[in-house]
């Protein structure tokens, strides 16, 4: 009995590109891990200095507030140490505000007497303990700071600005730390402006003490400005001279006046209303959403619903004794003029044309049709069959001429012979060629010369 031994090929091809397929799955995902983790990383540090930027600012809050009492216990080497329990108990900060970092850094300002102005503070905010950071979180979150100037502790006994925009030695505030840990320097100038906001009325919301932003009587300003402010929430304004906005001017009643001047946006919740002309000097009459100019007489108007399309609204008529002009007009109904109609455009009796239907003149004014691809004169047409030479060549033209004066309009084909069973009985293919007044056929791959093919062409003259 004879055996028969089948051969199985490439059998391990599918598990080599099983295995291919998984490796770059995986490294795929690493690389996919590797992103999330670096971007929550970041999003950590921001946060870190947005608390360091928190801390910083309440440092420099209290330090307005008690500047004399600061200045009279701090030196010029030996500061006075600002800690988070200090700020908190004096309401400038939070008190459910974290005493440290995500990475266990602890929160400290030391405030010193400015070594040249004897008479001026300065201070330094700094971490100490917890986790040292790597130098990459460190110039991040020293460029993140938005309180102070941001800094970190890289280069031991040295505090070192954001992109080393500034270094101090740590020695000068009298403290000490370790590399890996963030800075904020307060300039003279910073402490300064602070102790100059600590007036009767303060400038700064003090938590549990609103007396402390509260007029109690009327402020006469004798002929002086009020700059630089934000909302102005008031029951009545009366004004003397003109009112100008370089902003919007946003009303949910009625504004009732002169004239209105505004440097940019007028925005109104409700109607704007107008007895006389509304006039744009350079810019455009704009509307969103389906809506555009409605004429509340009559009802008629304009409006968009779509991309394409500038509608009349309630299909009213549009009337001018001028021209209405654009790149086509198309009428889907009855297309009529009171006068004549006037066709500007000329074309030659026999030229090609496109699509079929079209109408036009000549140079004399005859009307022309587009039929078949051809220009056709309005006058009677006169056919005539002319028969081309009878070609059994291999792959072969043969054509059919029209005589001159007549254009050709069509044609066909005779099969003049054929003696190789069901092939080769008809042409490969069949052209009009109106330009040379002729209508040809490419005879097939004829290599017998089994057929023999002729060509007929449909001619036209008025």
């Amino acid at each position: 009995m004879p055996v028969f031994t089948y051969k199985t090929t490439d059998r391990g091809w599918a598990i080599l590109s099983t295995g291919a397929s998984l490796i770059i799955l995986l490294v795929v995902s690493v690389w996919g891990f590797t992103l999330i983790s670096d971007w929550m990383q970041k999003r950590t540090w921001l946060n870190t200095a947005s608390q360091v930027s928190r801390f910083t600012q309440a440092v420099k809050s209290y330090t307005g507030r008690y500047y004399d009492t600061l200045l009279s216990s701090a030196t010029t080497t030996t500061p006075v140490t600002v800690t988070p329990a200090m700020l908190k108990n004096t309401g400038f900060l939070e008190q459910g505000f974290s005493e440290t970092t995500v990475d266990g850094q602890a929160y400290l300002a030391a405030v010193v007497r400015n070594a040249t102005n004897t008479d001026q503070l300065q201070a330094l905010v700094y971490t100490q303990n917890g986790a040292a950071l790597p130098f990459l979180a460190l110039r991040q979150i020293s460029m993140d700071i938005t309180s102070g100037m941001g800094g970190y502790i890289w280069t031991s006994g040295t505090a070192t600005g954001a992109m080393g925009s500034w270094t101090i030695p740590l020695s000068q505030f009298g403290i000490s730390t370790t590399q890996g840990h963030i800075a904020a320097l307060l300039t003279t100038d910073e402490l300064g402006a602070a102790r100059g906001e600590n007036d009767r009325l303060y400038r700064f919301s003090v938590t549990g003490k609103p007396d402390l932003n509260t007029m109690h009587t009327s402020i006469d300003m004798g002929g002086n400005n009020l700059n630089n402010a934000g909302t102005i929430n008031a029951v009545t304004g009366n004004f003397s001279g003109d009112v100008a906005a370089t902003g919007n001017i946003t009303a949910n009643g009625t504004v009732t006046g002169q004239n209105v001047t505004a440097g940019s946006n007028v925005t109104a919740g409700n109607t704007i209303t107008a007895n006389n002309d509304i006039r744009s000097n350079n810019g455009w009459f704009i509307t969103r959403g389906s809506k555009g100019w409605l004429n509340e007489t009559y009802g008629g108007g304009f409006y968009m619903s779509d991309n394409d399309w500038v509608r009349v609204i309630n299909n009213k008529n549009i009337y001018t004794s001028g021209q209405v002009r654009g790149g086509s007009v198309r009428a889907d109904g009855r297309l009529s003029t009171g006068e004549v109609l006037q066709l500007d455009g000329v074309n030659t009796a026999g030229a090609v044309c496109s699509p079929n239907g079209l109408v036009s003149r000549d140079a004399t004014g005859a009307i022309l049709s587009c039929q078949s691809g051809v220009w056709t004169a309005a006058s009677k047409i006169k056919m005539q069959t002319v028969f081309g030479e009878t070609t059994c060549a291999n792959k072969a033209v043969a054509s059919a001429y029209c005589p001159s004066g007549t254009v050709a309009i069509g044609g066909s084909y005779a099969l003049k012979s054929w003696s190789d069973g069901s092939n080769h009985n008809s042409p490969d293919s069949m052209v009009l060629d109106p330009v040379n007044d002729r209508f040809y056929i490419v005879l097939p791959n004829n290599s017998k010369g089994a057929a023999c093919f002729q060509a007929i062409a449909n001619c036209a003259t008025n």
